[in-house]
């Protein structure tokens, strides 16, 4: 009885850490992981129409599938997979939208293929998966793997629409190979020998629960600040405080506070923290540290943005067409023969005529050119030369064209201008009119041809192209009079201006594009006629909007926000004219401070869909419009904004990631078909490339957050192409705050 009554108490003990353990396990059952907000990559949603675009279908061997040219069929709201014949294989392929590429490597373990199914009798069998894709880049090799599972483990087909959930992780134990991070399709197929049979499928997407991949939780700029400047980290784990560490002597410098600034902020989701350590201004290599989180490193320096002012005009040397690219100018490894040379005798589309259109710049990551898009790079190049033109100086680009006593970065503006005049027809019914493009989609397909020497043609002209293009021939004829030996180049591009508006005006065009081209005429000129149809569509334009917001909404995406600056600070008072202009530009900066202050990250967009497709030229562009207001209405805060746009570009933003090649530790890929690691290049990546950015429509399901949209992936160009527009904002930025002797006139 005693040995039993003492021994009870000895076996508890024993088993109690077990018995503990259990509990715990037990807990931590119940208490799953919470569901992160959605993501949703979706495949093919809502279909309309006979079929379905980014699709391809196959068989062979005694079956076949149903086509429409080659394209899935959409049938009862669903597509339509109707396999005939017996024997063989059959499949087909689905893709988003345009053939980009989707991310499910973070999906987790609640990330789930769905699809809604029926078949057309019942009891349908088929594999369905995902595949990822075949090119890699040039270093790596061409190889494509398919994660597929069949639907009679998950659901029995019936002829009523039900839903299927797949888990990812299904997929991926099916192919243990399959890079999830690089997905390009879903694909359908066979199970076993294939027998006819038709079933549907629709809202094909993947979704998940699970919680994303986080950010590095200190974001400020990774290539520094200059000594006087403001200088705030943005952190995103809670901190009470934190120090900058001399990164040499590892003496602390600084001992700061963090002010929390944002709560679950819209666009990103996230809590930020402030750190402001601008008391920070001996020049020096420093850490921010804060505990328990990994140190950031940065500089501070009085040039530190004079060689991203030179990479970041420097890309559209690199950017030009039909010339040799020689070893001196543009490096070692960029080095290249002349491209496109059959430019000098492009055919237009119908094959009827031949004119010479070479030069100029190649418009994106691919090599065709666009005069509707050169505005940016034009008009921000020749205003950043209006503040700054005494630093900018013949020879500071190392062009073929540095030491003909002309500034480099107008010798620039002037091959894109040069090459604009081929594209204008002189005389004829057309005269005065832009071509819109030259194009390899526009040349007959099928023909074999050296890399980079493709076929183009000529699409015809359009208002948009010839009113682009009249505008930046009169803004760089003002810029252009002023220098003698630049004189006579300035009257031929007024003429080719004033041609073009004449066949606007004989077209009836927007008058949007009207005053896109008026106003910069009148600035060159004073001329009364240009004036009266400058004022006439301002206020055609202007006049009928009710208030602010729709001022700047409309402001922000209109093709005259350029040639508005321009009369905003035009050195002519229009009657009137140009106190109007400046009143709508400063709206749109005064709306860009006010968006910035409410923002987690200071990013001055008012509406989070503004994270779209060229979001990073969004947001530069609204420092550009803030400084050009400066110049009329100094207001501190927006030198600010402009400093603001700078950082988030060189890495204090949501993804802690440095959006110009080259610069920062962590560095974004660019999708490139010369340059880079896009699967077409043949060349390293220049430092000073910009990607078009954060993108949460073309490329959604990355995040469920519109500030998150992004992956440095080089072939996926809603995300990482470049764009003679896009690098066209943040050059003016940084040419606007580098050092570049002398200093910038107050």
């Amino acid at each position: 009885m005693n040995n039993a009554s003492t021994a009870t108490p000895e076996i508890f003990r024993n088993f109690l850490p077990a018995l503990f353990a259990l509990a715990a396990l037990a807990a931590l059952a119940q208490a799953e992981e919470p569901d992160a907000p959605e993501r949703v990559t979706p495949i093919a949603m809502g279909l309309k129409g006979k079929s379905f675009g980014d699709s391809y279908v196959f068989g062979g061997g005694g079956c076949k599938a149903t086509s429409v040219s080659g394209k899935i069929p959409i049938e009862d709201g669903g597509l339509k997979i109707e396999i005939t014949g017996t024997g063989g294989y059959w499949g087909v392929g689905l893709a988003r939208g345009g053939w980009v590429r989707w991310y499910l490597d973070d999906y987790g373990p609640k990330g789930v293929l769905e699809f809604e199914v029926r078949g057309a009798s019942g009891g349908e069998a088929f594999k369905i998966g995902v595949a990822d894709s075949d090119t890699d880049g040039p270093d790596k090799p061409d190889m494509d793997y398919t994660g597929t599972v069949s639907i009679t483990k998950y659901a029995t087909v019936t002829k009523e629409w039900q839903k299927v959930r797949i888990p990812i992780a299904d997929l991926k134990a099916a192919e243990k190979n399959l890079d999830l991070a690089d997905c390009i399709k879903v694909m359908v197929a066979n199970e076993g020998d294939p027998v006819p049979l038709t079933f549907f499928l629709k809202d094909v997407r993947f979704a998940t629960r699970s919680p994303e991949s986080p950010a590095p939780p200190i974001k400020l700029d990774e290539l520094g600040y200059r000594p006087e400047m403001r200088k705030i980290a943005k952190v995103t784990r809670e901190i009470k405080a934190f120090k900058i560490v001399d990164a040499t002597s590892r003496k602390t410098v600084l001992e700061g506070s963090a002010a929390k600034v944002a709560d679950h902020d819209k666009a990103s989701g996230d809590s930020v923290w402030d750190c402001d350590f601008s008391a920070v201004k001996a020049p020096g290599k420093y850490r921010f540290e804060a505990e328990g989180l990994s140190p950031e490193s940065f500089e501070v320096r009085d040039d530190l943005y004079d060689k991203l002012f030179v990479d970041l005009a420097r890309f559209y040397y690199f950017q030009r067409c039909g010339c040799e690219l020689d070893e001196k100018h543009a490096g070692a490894p960029w080095k290249r023969e002349a491209c496109h040379v059959g430019d000098t005798k492009a055919l237009t589309r119908d094959g009827k005529e031949t004119r010479d259109v070479s030069g100029g710049w190649h418009d994106a990551g691919d090599c065709n050119k666009y005069p509707p898009w050169i505005r940016f790079p034009v008009f921000m190049m020749l205003d950043l030369y209006d503040i700054r033109g005494a630093a900018l100086t013949d020879g500071k680009l190392n062009l073929p064209e540095s030491g003909n006593g002309v500034p480099d970065l107008l010798d620039e503006v002037q091959w894109e201008l040069d090459w604009l005049l081929k594209m204008q027809i002189a005389e004829g019914a057309h005269a005065g009119a832009v071509y819109d493009r030259i194009h390899q989609s526009a040349a007959p397909g099928g023909q074999q041809a050296a890399r980079i020497q493709e076929e183009r043609r000529l699409l015809p002209p359009t208002n948009d192209a010839t009113a682009i293009s009249a505008a930046c021939w009169a803004r760089c004829a003002r810029t252009f009079d002023a220098i003698p030996s630049r004189k006579d180049v300035a009257k031929k591009y007024l003429a080719a201006a004033d041609l073009a508006l004449k066949r606007l005006e004989a077209d009836k065009a927007d008058v949007k594009l009207l005053l896109t081209v008026a106003a910069p005429l009148y600035d060159a000129t004073g001329d009364a006629a240009y004036l009266k149809l400058a004022k006439e569509s301002f206020e055609k334009i202007v006049g009928p909007l009710k208030d602010d917001q729709q001022k700047s909404e409309q402001f922000m995406w209109a093709s005259y926000d350029c040639s508005v600056a321009t009369l905003a600070c035009s050195q002519r008072e229009g009657e009137g004219l140009r106190d109007q202009a400046r009143a709508l530009l400063k709206c749109a900066a005064d709306r860009a401070v006010e968006s910035g202050l409410k923002d987690g990250y200071n990013v001055p967009l008012w509406n989070t869909d503004h994270y779209c497709w060229s979001s990073s030229q969004n947001i530069c562009k609204m420092g550009y419009y803030a400084l050009m207001a400066n110049r009329y209405a100094p207001r501190a805060e927006y030198v600010r904004m402009g400093e603001d746009n700078l950082h988030y570009m060189l890495g204090r933003n949501a993804l802690a990631l440095c959006l110009v090649s080259g610069y920062g530790a962590r560095s974004t890929q660019i999708y490139h078909s010369i340059y880079g690691g896009s699967a077409p290049a043949f060349q390293p990546l220049p430092p000073g490339v910009v990607g078009g950015g954060v993108n949460q429509w073309e490329s959604r399901g990355i995040s469920a957050w519109p500030a998150k949209s992004y992956k440095s992936d080089p072939n996926n160009w809603t995300l990482t192409e470049p764009a003679i527009y896009y690098n066209a904002p943040i050059l003016f930025l940084a040419g606007y705050f580098a050092k570049l002797e002398p200093a910038p006139a107050k």
